[in-house]
């Protein structure tokens, strides 16, 4: 795929817009004291990484610099298990432009790298291209750190990096370890025979499954409107069928998400955090392990994510800088919990929708 300059500015620009935010953080009366840092960091500086998955970093750490993630890893407090250039200029303008670090109360900067993304689902994150992206990137946070501590001092600023998502690896490349792994096409079940049985006993002569998007079969509603048949029903005959199929972890309708009668599992929980009762599909569908389709928007790729296995869902997240010592911590964490943790350090109450948990390593060690 041939990227071109007017994309990636692009690119740049809507992913800047999206995620680049000033924000002065006022501290709330109401919270005891003990809740804020003192003194408070004139900066956070807050980087997310589009698709890292947690073990990459140090996979390739051997020819990395000494200013970027191994600056991270020596001094900053990181998790090890929690579930690039037109950005550089763009951020080092803004910080100057904003007067970041500069004010009474905390500034928040959040910038996200997202090439990552692009070069772990066309090449795989095992792949030299991967490598060679993340040497890149690491460079480029060495320029960016070094940068903020000449305006600011990295005495004085909090650095958050972590990643939305991990990405599991080639299933060629699995295939030659001798690990099972194979793409999925969901698109050709509707021709099944056991899918056509279901169609001739119910009197369907349309398609029953009308189309597959990650990870929700869509049924044909408008046929089974016009037989008269009970969509719930319906749904649970399919269920019963795809559960059969080679690489299907698990199938559950809708219906039995929103009635929630269902086991008390991690995998069931993963599940129904992903379920919108207005925006869902009519069936999700959870691969075997190491099973995924190659479909990214229409580009046909080398790996997908988008799974509730552990290589999708094992990222880094490392706070740094300020009076923060180096430490690792290998208790379970969620991303989740960067947000209250940096509620917590400026005294602010945290976000609305927030679930997480404030992390207390980071809070004694930033105190």
């Amino acid at each position: 795929m041939k990227i071109t300059r007017t994309q990636n500015l692009l690119t740049a620009a809507v992913g800047l817009l999206a995620f680049m935010t000033t924000i002065a953080w006022a501290a709330d009366p109401a919270l005891p004291k003990g809740n804020a840092v003192e003194p408070a960091p004139r900066l956070i500086l807050q980087i997310t990484v589009d698709q890292l998955r947690g073990d990459l970093p140090g996979r390739f750490v051997r020819n990395m610099g000494e200013g970027g993630f191994r600056y991270l890893m020596n001094q900053g407090v990181w998790y090890g298990d929690a579930h690039h250039d037109l950005t550089l200029a763009f951020a080092k303008t803004l910080i100057d432009a904003e007067q970041l670090g500069q004010h009474e109360v905390t500034d928040y900067l959040s910038i996200s790298f997202s090439s990552t993304d692009y070069v772990g689902h066309i090449f795989g994150p095992s792949s030299l291209e991967m490598e060679d992206n993340l040497l890149r990137l690491d460079r480029t946070l060495a320029e960016l750190f070094a940068f903020v501590d000449k305006r600011i001092g990295l005495q004085n600023v909090l650095i958050v990096l972590s990643a939305d998502h991990g990405g599991p690896e080639a299933p060629g490349y699995l295939n030659s370890l001798g690990i099972p792994a194979k793409y999925m096409t969901p698109e050709k079940w509707d021709k099944e025979p056991a899918i056509s049985a279901l169609k001739q006993k119910f009197g369907i002569g349309k398609e029953l499954i009308q189309s597959y998007r990650h990870p929700y079969v869509y049924l044909n509603r408008e046929a089974i409107r016009e037989k008269g048949l009970d969509e719930a029903v319906v749904e649970k005959a399919v269920v019963e069928e795809l559960m059969k199929f080679d690489g299907v972890d698990l199938a559950i309708s809708s219906t039995a998400l929103s009635e929630g009668n269902l086991p008390n599992t991690p995998l069931i929980q993963s599940v129904l955090r992903n379920y919108n009762p207005r925006r869902s599909g009519d069936i999700y569908v959870v691969f075997d392990q190491h099973c995924f389709i190659n479909d990214f928007d229409g580009l046909t790729v080398t790996v997908t994510h988008g799974s509730p296995w552990n290589y999708d869902n094992f990222v880094p997240v490392v706070f740094a800088g300020g009076k923060l010592a180096a430490r690792r911590v290998y208790r379970p964490i969620e991303t989740v919990d960067v947000a209250p943790t940096l509620s917590a350090i400026v005294g602010a109450k945290p976000p609305s929708g927030s679930r997480g948990a404030p992390l207390s390593e980071v809070l004694q060690g930033a105190g």
